[in-house]
């Protein structure tokens, strides 16, 4: 949806294709409001993030039926830390919620980096890519999921946008890279992006992408061996790498720009959010980047949660 407009939507396709837009208000007497940022299913419950309007919309992932609704700052994504607990980036505190997934409550708050974005859980450790919300910043926190406690802060580069776990449980991050601009827009400096392998919560290899490019929405295949992302300037492709490459793929295998990606079931999936203002599009591939099908969403579709 459209920030500012109330216009943020849940679209659900089910296993034989079939699509209702809107599902979260079509089982509720209200709408999930300004900006939906991200939704995950925890413990069969939806959380669904609703940036603008500052909450979390708590629903059950099968009836889409209310079940509580949790109070937060600017809240960006979240992620399941054990059955009981799990963390919500929120931009607004520069850190992090921890939710108690029986109550639905907020216990405590962790200090990250500016500008908290997505963020995965691995082998008791939370890692959260601090992009620098306006600004700039240029770390991973890495946080004791037992304790709540800071552990280390890695610098990966400009503006670290997005995370995944591979098979082998390493970590790996993508950076956008950051532009600055003078008071007529003209380009002042640039930054490269980078894809960042963490090992043992250190860094054990920098990937760095062509100054100028800001590759983004790094995700990984259901095998965990594959990792697919976006990379160009202001129009982007898709690219796909194994994570025992030792080199960054130079051809693009899916030639368009994607608002959003995401992958399951061996399939590959891409948003188009058009002109920004109409109904959006889904588009599915093969894992050889070959269209399947596509299905119109709702408004400015932002991103994917398979159940």
């Amino acid at each position: 949806g459209n920030f500012g407009t109330g216009t943020g939507s849940i679209s659900f396709v089910s296993e034989d294709g079939t699509l209702e837009n809107n599902v979260f208000a079509n089982n509720n007497s209200f709408f999930l409001g300004d900006v939906v940022q991200s939704m995950s299913i925890i413990n069969d419950k939806a959380y669904i993030i609703v940036n603008n309007s500052q909450k979390i919309e708590v629903a059950s992932a099968d009836s889409m039926l209310s079940i509580a609704t949790i109070s937060v700052s600017s809240p960006r994504y979240i992620a399941k830390v054990n059955d009981n607990k799990a963390y919500l980036t929120d931009w607004g505190i520069n850190g992090v919620q921890v939710i108690d997934l029986t109550t639905n409550t907020i216990t405590s708050t962790i200090t990250c980096g500016s500008g908290p974005e997505e963020i995965v859980v691995s082998d008791g450790y939370a890692y959260i890519c601090n992009s620098g919300g306006w600004g700039v910043d240029n770390t991973i926190t890495i946080i004791n999921t037992t304790n709540d406690m800071v552990e280390n802060t890695l610098v990966v580069g400009d503006k670290p946008n997005s995370a995944v776990v591979d098979i082998n449980g390493h970590i790996w991050i993508l950076t956008g890279g950051n532009t600055e601009y003078d008071e007529n827009w003209n380009i002042v400096s640039e930054t490269a992006g980078n894809l960042i392998k963490i090992v043992n919560n250190e860094i054990h290899t920098t990937f760095t992408f062509d100054v100028g490019n800001h590759p983004a929405d790094l995700i990984i295949n259901d095998m965990r061996d594959k990792l697919y992302f976006s990379d160009g300037s202001w129009s982007k492709a898709v690219y796909t790498m194994d994570i025992s490459d030792i080199q960054l793929p130079n051809t693009p295998l899916i030639n368009r720009n994607f608002y959003a990606l995401g992958y399951n079931g061996d399939y590959i999936y891409g948003t188009d959010a058009v002109d920004y203002i109409q109904q959006g599009w889904s588009f599915r591939y093969t894992e050889n980047g070959d269209i399947v099908d596509s299905l119109q969403a709702g408004i400015i579709p932002g991103g994917y949660c398979f159940n």
